[in-house]
C-alpha cells in the first residue's frame, strides 16, 4: 500500500509536468525540487536535456535564476536576449519563465520553461497557466508530507518518540537484505530496564514512564545518525546498527550506559538514592546469526544472560565450553558462524593483551580486540575451537572469536608485543 501510496504521487508530479510543457511549450523544461529546508535543489523531471546534466545540476537556495526565485518566492518572466547563468557557463536565451512552488510558505522546488518553440516570446499568459500548474505540484507535495507524517507518526512511540515496533520489523529485513548485499554485519543491542516492575510498583506508573523517557533520551544521545532506536515493547529497547560489528554496537551500549549514568533521575528515586540499570544483549548477522529471527533470539538471549550476571552488556554466548567461565564458541559450524574482523590492528592495544599470556597469543598467532565485562574478544586467523578453549582457560574470561587475515594479525600482534 505505501510504495502504490508513492507510486501514485510521483506519476501526479510526472502528469502535471507534461501537462505544463504541453501547455507552455518550450525547447528546455525542468521541474527542480528538494527534500528539506537544507538541501540543494535537484531536477526531478526534464525536457531537452541530457541525463547526465541532469544528475550533475544541484542549485542552492539564492543561486542562479532558480535559486533566486525560490529565495524571493517570486515568479520571473523573461524576454528574448536574457543571459542565463548554468554550470557550465551562459547562454542567451531567447524568453524563460521561472515559477517558485511554494508549500506551507516554504519554496520546495521551481518549474522552468525556456526557449519557446515558436517565434514568440513567453507571455503573462504563459507566466499563468504555469503559476497554476505550480499550485497544483505544490498540493501534490503537501499531500505527501501529510501521508509522511501520518506514517511516522503510526511507525512512532508517543511515549518515547522512538520507533515502535511495526517500524522495527520493517526495517530489520530491508537491513538485513542490505547487510547480505552489502557483506557488511548488521549489529542488534536488545536492552532491558532492571527492576522496572519493581520502580513501577514502588513509585508508580508515572515514574516508570520518566524512567523509561530517560532511557529513550540516552539510546537518543548515543546512536548514529542512520541507527534504527525503538521502543520494542514494554521495558524493553532494541537498536539496529547497519555496518556494525559487536565492537562497534557495545561501543553503542557503553555510551548509553554513561548518558543514563549522569541522566537526573525521578525525585522519589533520587532521594531513595536509585539509580536506573540496564541489561543489553549483542549480536550480529549474518554472522553468527544466519537470519532475523535468529538475530532477535540471540541478542534477546545474550541480554537475559546480562541481566543474571547482574547487568551490564554481553555479546551472544554461542555455548559454553570447560573454561572457568565458559569459551563463547560456535554451536555447530565455526567456519559459518564466527565473525570476519577485517582490520584487527584498529582495536587492538598493548593492555589487552595482557589479559593473556604473550606465549600462548604467539602459539595461536592470536590478537585481544576487545574486552567488555567477563568477555574478551579475540581474533584468530581461522576459526579454532581448541585455540578458543586454550585463551578462556588461562585468561579465566570468555571468549568470544572472529577471524581475520593471518599475515594482519601476525603484524598487529609482532608490534604490540
Amino acid at each position: 500500500m505505501e510504495e502504490q501510496s508513492q507510486k501514485l504521487a510521483q506519476d501526479l508530479l510526472g502528469s502535471i509536468f507534461r501537462v505544463a510543457t504541453e501547455l507552455v511549450r518550450g525547447e528546455r523544461a525542468s521541474l527542480m525540487l528538494r527534500d528539506d529546508d537544507d538541501s540543494d535543489f535537484v531536477i526531478s523531471r526534464a525536457v531537452g536535456l541530457t541525463e547526465d546534466v541532469r544528475k550533475q545540476v544541484r542549485v542552492r537556495m539564492g543561486e542562479g535564476i532558480a535559486g533566486k526565485v525560490a529565495a524571493d518566492r517570486r515568479a520571473v518572466l523573461a524576454g528574448s536576449g536574457t543571459e542565463v547563468a548554468t554550470h557550465r557557463g551562459a547562454y542567451k536565451t531567447r524568453s524563460y519563465v521561472s515559477v517558485p512552488i511554494i508549500v506551507n510558505d516554504v519554496a520546495r522546488g521551481v518549474l522552468n520553461v525556456a526557449d519557446p518553440v515558436g517565434e514568440a516570446d513567453f507571455n503573462t499568459d504563459d507566466l499563468a497557466t504555469l503559476e497554476m500548474l505550480a499550485g497544483h505540484i505544490a498540493a501534490c507535495l503537501q499531500q505527501q508530507d501529510q501521508e509522511e507524517a501520518l506514517k511516522l507518526l503510526a511507525e512512532t512511540d508517543p511515549l518515547t518518540w522512538l520507533f515502535n515496533r511495526r517500524h522495527f520489523d520493517r526495517r530489520l529485513q530491508a537491513e538485513a537484505d542490505r547487510a547480505k548485499r552489502s557483506e557488511h554485519l548488521l549489529a542488534l543491542l536488545m536492552i532491558d530496564v532492571d527492576g522496572f516492575k519493581r520502580i513501577n510498583d514502588s513509585h508508580g506508573h508515572r515514574v516508570g514512564d520518566q524512567v523509561l523517557k530517560s532511557v529513550a533520551a540516552a539510546i537518543r544521545e548515543a546512536v548514529r545518525v542512520y541507527d534504527v532506536p525503538t521502543r520494542y515493547g514494554g521495558d524493553e529497547f532494541a537498536i539496529l546498527l547497519p555496518d556494525a560489528d559487536t565492537e562497534s554496537a557495545a561501543r553503542v551500549g557503553r555510551r548509553i550506559l554513561e548518558k543514563l549514568a549522569k541522566a537526573e533521575m525521578p525525585e522519589q528515586m533520587a532521594k531513595a538514592g536509585e539509580r536506573v540499570a540496564l541489561s543489553i544483549g549483542v549480536s550480529t548477522f549474518p554472522r553468527p546469526a544466519v537470519d532475523t529471527a535468529g538475530l532477535v533470539e540471540s541478542a534477546d538471549s545474550a541480554m537475559y544472560d546480562a541481566k543474571a550476571a547482574g547487568g551490564g552488556i554481553r555479546v551472544w554466548e554461542h555455548s559454553l565450553a570447560e573454561g572457568p567461565r565458559g569459551a563463547l564458541r560456535p554451536a555447530h559450524s565455526p567456519v559459518e558462524h564466527v565473525p570476519y574482523l577485517a582490520d584487527p590492528s584498529r582495536l587492538a592495544t598493548r593492555e589487552l593483551q595482557q589479559a593473556v599470556p604473550a606465549p600462548l597469543l604467539a602459539e595461536w598467532n592470536a590478537v585481544v580486540v576487545g574486552h567488555e565485562g567477563q568477555v574478551l574478544t579475540v581474533a584468530l586467523p581461522q576459526p579454532n575451537a581448541a585455540a578458543v578453549d586454550a585463551i578462556s582457560k588461562a585468561s579465566d574470561q570468555a571468549v568470544y572469536p572472529v577471524y581475520s587475515n593471518a599475515a594482519d594479525l601476525e603484524a598487529t600482534r609482532r608490534r604490540l608485543s
